[in-house]
């Protein structure tokens, strides 16, 4: 958060784009948690500072502006939310939960917990009403208090959210199943296929992603070139290997040698 202007109590009109300029990358980056897509982020964010303009006359308070941005932020989250076909539902989430029978191996959880992609495709999975409690409390550590207060419900039934989209989340990262499947194989957005462009070129990614990727990179018209210059990035720096440009063996083994006497 961004402190107000020392000595002034009340922000004037004059003040408002400057200040919006200036929580923008804070509100980009909160959007940015909340929604699995970044165009859909930056969309939230934008229409949210919109609206603040058109609220001009009732943001006085340098203090106020932030928790007015959050909060109306998360209710067009909320808002724009679609629900997705495999989207988890909290009914049939509680049956399972309560039937006593009901596991799951927690070293698969966890696993795929620690795989960014699978992290955030279970959270997809939420409905948002329950990831965006997940996602401010247990990511960026806000307390339940300023959840309910951000999303205007009391904090009973904040915390009954909580621990609803916890356990959705642990279920959707259990399940081993078609809607899982198909889900993770869903076409990729440029920002999620740039990231995994490294990893393919190392061959270090699974066949379902290679595909997606290769699917992505075939019908999207930024990508291609963006990956052919890692391509020859990547080649060039392979031709430093040439011996006249590189140290020589002799010296080579000397300095491995002296690092191998070290560590001992």
């Amino acid at each position: 958060m961004i402190d107000p202007p020392v000595g002034r109590a009340t922000l004037e009109p004059a003040d408002l784009p400057g200040r919006l300029e200036a929580l923008r990358p804070g509100l980009v980056r909160l959007a940015g948690r909340l929604v699995r897509d970044p165009d859909a982020a930056e969309d939230c964010a934008q229409e949210t500072l919109v609206a603040a303009w058109s609220h001009a006359d009732r943001l006085r308070s340098p203090d106020a502006l932030w928790s007015w941005l959050r909060r109306s932020l998360v209710n067009r989250v909320i808002d724009r939310a679609r629900a997705r076909r495999d989207e988890l539902a909290i009914d049939e989430v509680e049956a399972d939960w309560r039937d006593d029978s009901f596991t799951v191996r927690p070293d698969v959880v966890l696993e795929r917990a620690e795989l960014r992609d699978e992290l955030e495709d279970a959270l997809a999975r939420l409905p948002a009403m329950y990831r965006v409690p997940v996602v401010l409390h247990d990511a960026l550590g806000w307390t339940a208090q300023e959840v309910a207060t951000t999303m205007h419900v009391s904090l009973p039934a904040t915390k009954q959210r909580l621990r609803r989209g916890r356990m959705m989340l642990v279920s959707a990262l259990a399940e081993d199943s078609a809607k899982r499947r198909a889900s993770l194989a869903q076409p990729l957005r440029c920002w999620r296929a740039r990231r995994h462009v490294s990893a393919y070129l190392d061959h270090e990614l699974d066949a379902p992603t290679i595909t997606a990727l290769e699917e992505h990179l075939a019908s999207c018209p930024t990508c291609p070139p963006l990956y052919a210059a890692l391509v020859g990035v990547r080649d060039a720096l392979g031709e430093l290997r040439d011996p006249d440009a590189v140290v020589d063996d002799t010296v080579a083994a000397r300095i491995r040698g002296h690092l191998s006497r070290e560590e001992r």
